[in-house]
């Protein structure tokens, strides 16, 4: 391979040096050196190295000037990029600095002068505000207490809307007094009879029950979805006890054939100023008069605690006759079980007349004839329950047995609030 700076007799004589085959110059005339004579030897390689020397330079030179200056110009890009770096970063300090500065400058300024007393004006004038904000926040409480006396300023809106509830059931209710259909649904009167609950003398039960038994919208969506499925196969269906007529209504938009019945004058008034199939009059009186295995269900909603031990023995043994065959009775009732109900929702109603412990009704229900007795509780206590102790795998064993004994404590103290007493009719093979 030829190289441009080189001649082609000095490649030649390169080739040869390379390979020890230097050709004599023509005006040499040593002899060959002999193996013994290392002197000669010597200056042989000598001479060999200074000529490739020679030869090579005008090649060497060149190339070494190349790399040089490449090696020169990455050197001084690299410099120059990072003296570029360098000086951004420099620049960018001392726009901080300025910034730092200027704040200082601020904060000084801001601490003396006619600015410090602007800021203890602002400081007065928050104190005072708060004070004012104080004062209408007592006032406020005091309105709030004032009509809804335990409640506060949250429980407002609720005693308004019980107050225009009162108003309109009064006027549904004196209309009611005047009209010829005030005992009667439809065409259907209803023979005297004697209250089978306790008249109350004067107790405003309707407004005590609006007021402590919940929002009327969830209570009713709660009772459809527990018990509507089971109904909806069971019709038609009697609510015993059914004020004011929700469920009643409810389970007829659902397509359900349902009525119901009641003793209260003012809120059979206002179920039926609503359009609602509900009967005025002693509920043991009605079932006497309804023809035996006609009903497809009898349901009772918190209304067993009310009655007296005689009447509930009556009403297990008239519902088990006037129920068709593998017909289904529902008692729902406050659980006493669960102690926190004996000492809240239980006492504080003025009309319950006792406590019915789950296995009393189950009682009660098998001996009016009654099979297949179930009971199901609802609405625990869960925000009163007493939080177990953590416990991982280095716990030492009294921690589980203290977690076991909190919730056997907590059954007992805030289990359910309510259950459900379901009882069913003998099949018809069996009512032979």
């Amino acid at each position: 391979m030829s190289h441009p700076d080189l001649s082609a007799a000095e490649q030649m004589r390169l080739v040869a040096l390379a390979h020890d085959r230097v050709p004599e110059s023509p005006a040499t005339t040593e002899p060959r050196p002999r193996l013994g004579d290392a002197p000669v030897v010597l200056r042989r390689r000598a001479r060999i190295k200074q000529r490739i020397v020679i030869a090579a330079k005008p090649v060497a030179i060149p190339a070494l000037d190349r790399l040089v200056g490449l090696v020169a110009n990455r050197l001084r890009h690299s410099l120059r990029s990072e003296y570029d770096q360098l000086a951004a970063t420099v620049e960018l300090m001392r726009a901080q600095h300025s910034e730092l500065q200027r704040a200082l400058d601020g904060i000084n300024a801001f601490g003396a002068g006619p600015a410090s007393v602007r800021l203890d004006a602002l400081e007065i004038n928050s104190e005072l505000m708060k004070a004012e904000l104080g004062a209408f926040r007592a006032s406020l409480d005091g309105v709030g207490q004032a009509i809804a006396p335990g409640a506060g300023v949250a429980g407002v809106p609720a005693r308004f809307a019980e107050l225009r509830e009162q108003v309109n059931a009064l006027d549904r209710h004196t209309r009611a007094l005047g009209s010829p259909g005030a005992t009667q649904s439809g065409s259907e009167s209803l023979p005297p009879a004697t209250p089978t609950i306790a008249p109350t003398g004067g107790f405003d039960y309707v407004g005590f029950e609006r007021r402590f038994r919940g929002d009327s919208k969830v209570v009713l969506e709660t009772l459809a979805d527990r018990y509507g499925p089971l109904l909806s196969e069971h019709q038609p269906v009697l609510d015993f006890g059914c004020g004011r007529g929700e469920l009643v209504e409810v389970l007829a938009s659902r397509g359900l054939q349902a009525m119901g019945v009641d003793p209260d004058v003012g809120m059979v008034a206002e179920a039926q100023g609503h359009g609602r199939a509900v009967h005025l009059g002693d509920g043991l009186e009605y079932l006497r008069g309804v023809e035996a295995n006609t009903l497809g269900a009898v349901i009772s909603v918190h209304v067993a605690e009310h009655l007296p031990l005689a009447v509930l023995v009556e009403l297990f043994e008239l519902a088990a006759t006037r129920l068709r065959p593998g017909g289904i009775f529902i008692a729902e009732t406050p659980n006493p079980m669960s102690l926190i109900v004996l000492g809240n929702s239980y006492i504080l109603d003025p009309t319950h007349v006792w406590p019915l412990h789950p296995s009393l009704m189950t009682f009660l229900a098998e001996r009016a004839g009654f099979r297949d007795v179930e009971l199901r509780f609802y609405s625990p206590a869960d925000d009163y329950r007493l939080a177990p102790i953590t416990a991982g795998p280095d716990s030492p064993p009294w921690v589980a047995e203290i977690n076991t004994a909190l919730g056997r404590l907590n059954d007992v103290l805030f289990g359910p609030q309510e259950y459900a007493l379901i009882a069913r009719t003998p099949p018809e093979s069996s009512t032979a």
